[in-house]
């Protein structure tokens, strides 16, 4: 690690520069897109109620990760080393790069549940409803719960491993 440590030397102020720009534009762009996308799932017809509002939340999630990652924590990849830098945060919330990170891994281990929630509520929809198979929605709450406690635990597991 050291020895990739020193490689490292700063860049150019007006590569940093770009660099920022691009992260900015493409995190504006993955933002309108996102609400197109909101905007598509509203208007489609063959959506149930609770799948278009668990479709909804994925792409809501997904969008604030992005703006966590990229304007918020904004981590420095450094293999094999995962982010043990912040590198321009255009929002500078004042936190070091280690809770930073843990922050990042449990927010990705949360879309576990939520994939998984949405993969259930679609496979309810085809089952029988005389089948030993079909669940209710207390049921399908307390499954959440089960996966989703210990993927709050991962961010902090991951860094302290």
């Amino acid at each position: 690690v050291l020895g990739v440590m020193g490689l490292l030397q700063p860049h150019d102020p007006t590569i940093q520069f770009a660099i920022r720009i691009s992260k900015l534009i493409l995190t504006c762009l993955s933002f309108v897109l996102a609400v197109m996308c909101m905007i598509v799932v509203r208007k489609t017809k063959s959506l149930t109620n609770d799948y278009a509002n668990l479709l909804l939340f994925l792409i809501v999630y997904s969008t604030l990760f992005e703006i966590f990652s990229q304007l918020i924590y904004d981590p420095q990849f450094i293999m094999p080393v995962f982010c043990i830098y912040r590198d321009a945060p255009f929002i500078n919330i004042p936190f070091n790069a280690a809770w930073g990170f843990i922050i990042w891994m449990t927010l990705v281990a949360l879309n576990a549940p939520l994939y998984a929630i949405s993969f259930l509520h679609r496979h309810q929809i085809i089952v029988p409803e005389n089948s030993l198979l079909k669940l209710n929605r207390l049921l399908h709450s307390a499954l959440l719960i089960v996966i989703a406690v210990p993927c709050l635990s991962y961010g902090y597991a991951y860094y302290v491993s």
